[in-house]
């Protein structure tokens, strides 16, 4: 017999927590004091994840904190960053325009891409232009950062991200982008993730591993909930006090589970379990072996209809609309139905989602879980064959609206189905996620649509046709914004199974889209640019587009740089012809840059300079921040630290404008190097910090702190640096940048502590930089780390090789690593015994650091030029060395250079080595300065 005596709402009620509370409640108040907070609630199903993060919203929304909430779904169909969508949408639909204005400013158009509601209220805002997917991405991610840190501002907010253990990828990547940014606002974000769900191959653990180092991070885990709280939980469900034998019954078939005590206190309730006869009596009973059973009990209380609407229900998803269920529901009317879904809203198994028609949600997820996996393989295919069907009916012209649910319903069913359907849906699937930057959903949704048609992912196969090509297309396209640099290889190769079709099929057009494509920097699309080239009519405006690109790959080849800057030209020419400042203004940069690389710095100079100023007339930031970024360092080359460090602080901002994380990191390089340059370590290491913590492949900002750490005496710190940049290098090409300038900071760190440890290292890198045939500006690192290298073993003919390949460019700073290359000549040549020639280089390198305002530099040279005189030992030599010293310990004591300090200090009083002693290197590092 049923227990008659009314149940409460046993969702509502809430008991014990209070330690965990406390320490919500305590973010919560740091939050609203401008301290922003992370709260990550852990635990396994039904602990109690939503109702703790509700009882949190319930406190703060009566402290006058806004309260906004995101749920992730397990879905595959789920729109990305769907749990900011939804917490987005709630905002805007409680804001008036002019407020919704000032919150989103200049976001607002990025930010509508992926909520589209905002276009409602904001109906002025243009469309995004079309960037780079990274560029993209991260303007999206930035542009929610801002809104709602500036939103915050206004009135303290609170935001719930629940589930986040079925989170797509890109709402990760936001959640990790905004908790960087958050320290200093009113913004409390609280996620609820499952931690028995979580494996180390879980995208959520990468996630988690970053935002841990943050410090506005918490972690709170929920376990079950203390025994005596089970008899208060169950006397206020029911009015009725449990005997302790039955409390511990309970306890132990529920282990303190919220859930699963909510479930048995149900099923005791509708079972006559709580009923004065029964309730001292564990015997009367029937608890679950587990919460499956349960929950199965109750939908054994439901009618056979009831059963057959909720399965269907559970294989559309955890959410389902109520016109898509009626369609599937056979021969059952509407009002039926309507009578069916009341039913099993009043057993509390579904529920209305909130300000949304006819949709409903399983309240929770493992109810739709135990139906779903209840299903038999092939009722389950067939369901989402008649799924897929019914939504294309539902959305008739709207069908492309919605790919991502639609491919994932014909996936499902594929063997029934076919593939045709689902290669369309994954298509368009893909192209969408592209253009919301959501780029591993995107590469999924490319990956399926080949997988369809049984293409390969790699290899050289051509596409066979037009749907072929754009899926290979759209595969590049988001490997590129996916994948590490190393695997470049990669997306050039999926743009060249692309490429192959259209040009066959003779769609210059696509052609000319395939093989202008922005790969990464310094990536050989030669081949590609070179055959588009063909395709095109001279003097063209595609040929112009064209050929700009074109240009950057050829003066990577050695002996090519020519024919670069004659590319540049003819894409200049037409850039002018047709009016097109834009296509001028890059072509001015990439022509600049080029000419950096290759240590024309003076001719870099004339071309980013005019790009700067047609960049700022145009109203394009990527090219001011590029040419800027070339600017810094031609000027910081030949010694005009004013000049470069003007250059440096006004690409930041334009850097900031652009959103682009790759030019952001490269803004905050620049002004790391500025004031790593002056001296100015404080400055240097807060750039240096920014750009650790928003860069993909920090390898020049380890570059430039492990030297900071080592200059300083920080000499734990230095080593810890070195051994990560030491880590990351390993699959960066040989002919790059970071490849490059990561050879010498071995070298100096060995240098500086008068060690060896490096020594092998430097040597095989440096190799294979020149064997890579790299830009000048490259070889250079690459040669003056082999020469710190012959200086150390005291190896005169290596010595003299490196000697001969860098004194073509004496009287500049190598760059990256910002070391004057008369410096280095100086050590080769005393490496070498030519002593005269040791006085005019270490000449040059001093009136040049003078000269430039460099004084770290100054004072390294001082150092080195009095260990040589000293070896020297010619009359006057002692006395020059001591002054020399002397001024370097100046400097060496007002910067807090410790190792300088230690080495200047002795070299004042000490005598001259003996001959053998080539640098002072063996005395040369002291952490304390003594």
């Amino acid at each position: 017999m049923e227990d008659s005596r009314p149940i409460r709402d046993i969702a509502s009620l809430f008991v014990g927590r209070r330690q965990e509370m406390e320490v919500l409640e305590a973010a919560l108040n740091d939050a609203m004091s401008g301290r922003g907070r992370l709260v990550m609630l852990a635990g396994e199903p039904g602990i109690g994840k939503t109702r703790t993060a509700r009882e949190l919203a319930s406190y703060a929304e009566n402290l006058g904190v806004q309260v906004f909430w995101g749920r992730c779904y397990e879905d595959e169909g789920t729109p990305p960053y769907w749990p900011w969508v939804q917490a987005i949408r709630s905002y805007v639909q409680l804001t008036d325009a002019e407020q919704l204005a000032s919150a989103m400013g200049s976001g607002a158009a990025d930010i509508a891409e992926v909520v589209p509601d905002i276009r409602s209220k904001l109906t002025d805002l243009t469309s995004v232009s079309n960037s780079e997917p990274e560029t993209a991405r991260f303007r999206l991610l930035d542009s929610i950062t801002g809104f709602l840190k500036t939103a915050a501002q206004r009135q303290a907010l609170m935001l719930v991200l629940d589930d986040l253990h079925w989170a797509d990828r890109s709402s990760l990547l936001l959640l990790e982008h905004l908790v960087r940014e958050i320290g200093e606002s009113q913004l409390l974000l609280v996620g609820c993730y499952r931690d028995t769900d979580i494996s180390r191959q879980h995208t959520l653990s990468d996630t988690l591993a970053q935002v841990s180092r943050e410090p506005v991070f918490r972690r709170q885990s929920l376990r079950g909930l203390e025994q005596e709280d089970l008899g208060r939980f169950v006397e206020s469900a029911s009015g009725v006090a449990l005997s302790q034998e039955l409390i511990e019954t309970i306890y132990a078939h529920t282990e303190g589970n919220p859930f699963f005590m909510t479930e048995v206190v149900r099923l005791l309730s509708k079972t006559g379990g709580l009923t004065a006869e029964n309730v001292g009596t564990p015997e009367g009973l029937r608890i679950p072996e587990g919460v499956r059973e349960v929950i199965g009990q109750r939908l054994n209380r439901l009618s056979e209809p009831c059963n057959e609407v909720l399965t269907t229900a559970s294989i559309i998803g955890r959410e389902f609309d109520f016109r898509l269920l009626n369609l599937l529901s056979g021969e059952m009317s509407e009002d039926q139905l309507l009578r069916v879904i009341d039913e099993v809203v009043s057993f509390h198994l579904i529920e209305e989602v909130p300000s949304q028609m006819d949709r409903y949600q399983f309240t929770h997820a493992l109810v739709q879980q135990t139906l779903a996996e209840e299903v038999t393989t092939s009722r389950r295919v067939r369901l989402h064959a008649r799924i897929a069907e019914g939504l294309e009916e539902i959305y008739g012209d709207g069908v492309e609206s919605h790919p991502a649910e639609l491919a994932h319903h014909f996936s499902e069913a594929q063997t029934l189905t076919g593939p045709s359907k689902l290669v369309r849906y994954s298509l368009l699937a893909g192209e969408r996620s592209l253009a919301a930057y959501a780029h591993e959903d995107a590469l999924g949704y490319f990956e399926t649509g080949l997988a369809a048609r049984d293409i390969a992912m790699s290899g050289t196969e051509v596409a066979t046709d037009e749907e072929a090509a754009a899926l290979l297309f759209g595969l590049a396209r988001a490997q590129s914004a996916t994948i590490e640099r190393h695997q470049v290889g990669e997306v050039v190769a999926s743009l060249r199974r692309a490429f192959e079709y259209f040009a066959q099929a003779g769609d210059v057009s696509q052609a000319v889209a395939v093989a202008e494509y922005p790969v990464f920097a310094g990536t050989d699309m030669r081949e590609l640019l070179e055959r588009a080239l063909t395709m095109v009519a001279p003097d063209s405006h595609e040929e112009g587009r064209l050929l700009s690109r074109h240009g950057g790959c050829l003066g990577r080849l050695e002996g090519g740089y020519d024919d670069a800057q004659e590319a540049f030209s003819r894409a200049l020419t037409i850039a002018r012809r047709e009016g097109d400042q834009t296509l001028e203004t890059r072509a001015l940069t990439d022509a600049g840059g080029l000419a950096y690389l290759h240590l024309h710095h003076k001719e870099s100079l004339q071309m980013v300079l005019s790009a700067i100023e047609l960049a700022r007339r145009v109203d394009d930031p990527r090219a001011e921040v590029t040419a800027r970024f070339y600017a810094v360092g031609a000027y910081y080359i030949q010694g005009e630290l004013e000049e470069a460090g003007r250059h440096a602080t006004e690409a930041l901002p334009a850097a900031e404008k652009l959103r682009d994380r790759i030019w952001l990191s490269g803004a905050l390089w620049r002004n790391d190097i500025v004031a790593h340059l002056a001296g100015d370590w404080r400055r240097a290491r807060e750039f240096n910090d920014r750009g650790l913590a928003i860069s993909g492949q920090p390898t020049v900002f380890l570059c430039t702190r492990a030297l900071l750490e080592y200059e300083t005496g920080e000499l734990e710190h230095a080593e810890a640096y070195l051994e990560r940049l030491m880590t990351v290098i390993g699959p960066v090409s040989p002919a790059s940048g970071d490849y490059a300038f990561h050879c010498l900071v071995p070298a100096l760190a060995d240098r500086i502590t008068g060690g060896s440890k490096w020594s092998d290292v430097v040597v095989q890198a440096a190799e294979r930089v020149v064997a890579a045939s790299p830009p000048p500006i490259y070889i250079v690192s690459a040669k003056a780390a082999l020469g710190l290298v012959a200086a150390l073993r005291a190896d005169a003919d290596s010595a003299a090789e490196q000697y001969g390949y860098l004194k073509q460019y004496k009287g500049i700073v190598v760059p990256g690593i910002l070391r004057s290359v008369d410096r280095i000549l100086g050590i080769l040549s005393q490496t070498m015994g030519n002593s005269d020639q040791v006085a005019v280089h270490f000449e040059d390198a001093m009136t040049f650091w003078r000269q430039a305002g460099f004084r770290p530099e100054l004072a390294w040279s001082c150092c080195d030029y009095a260990d040589a005189l000293q070896e020297r030992g010619d009359q006057g030599d002692n006395a020059k060395a001591a002054s020399l010293s002397d001024e370097a310990l100046a400097i060496a004591t007002e910067l807090g250079m410790r190792p300088l300090m230690g080495a200047g200090s002795r070299a004042a009083r000490v005598d001259p080595g003996p001959a053998g002693n080539v640098s002072g290197l063996s005395r040369r590092f002291d952490p304390t300065g003594g």
